[in-house]
């Protein structure tokens, strides 16, 4: 009974160092679509990752005037890409208030923004900016 006890000792640690090895082999594939970020939800399209992302309001004498989202990417693809960038600007029931998009050309790859330019930010400043609860980002390659 020994030998036989020992024998299933070594076949179970073979097939948990097999099960191992195969495993350790398998690539994840890491990005950030359909998650969110800071009440922005962004769907990269698997061409873009979402560096930074913010939803602030503008405010004057003690009152939101407008909002302000701001944007970062990275081009997660291995090509050279260019996007459409679709944003809308939700209130706590889902009812959208904003809705604009922008287009970004000729991203190589692995291109990170670095600084927040005009381009990167989508400002509302319509009667109803201080209902904005929060954002959808939606990137889809330009072909």
């Amino acid at each position: 009974m020994g030998e036989m006890m020992r024998r299933a000792v070594v076949i179970v640690l073979l097939i948990s160092i097999i099960s191992t090895l195969i495993l350790s082999g398998c690539e994840e594939k890491i990005n950030n679509e359909g998650s969110y970020f800071n009440n922005i939800y962004f769907d990269g399209g698997g061409i873009f990752k979402l560096i930074v992302g913010n939803l602030t309001y503008i405010t004057h004498k003690g009152e939101v005037v407008a909002a302000k989202v701001t944007m970062l990417f990275q081009n997660i693809a291995d090509r050279t890409i260019s996007a459409n960038v679709s944003v809308v600007l939700y209130d706590k029931n889902d009812t959208i208030l904003y809705s604009t998009s922008k287009q970004f050309y000729n991203y190589p790859p692995g291109y990170r923004d670095q600084s927040v330019l005009p381009a990167n930010t989508v400002t509302y400043d319509g009667d109803d900016a201080y209902k904005v609860d929060h954002v959808s980002i939606t990137v889809r390659e330009i072909t």
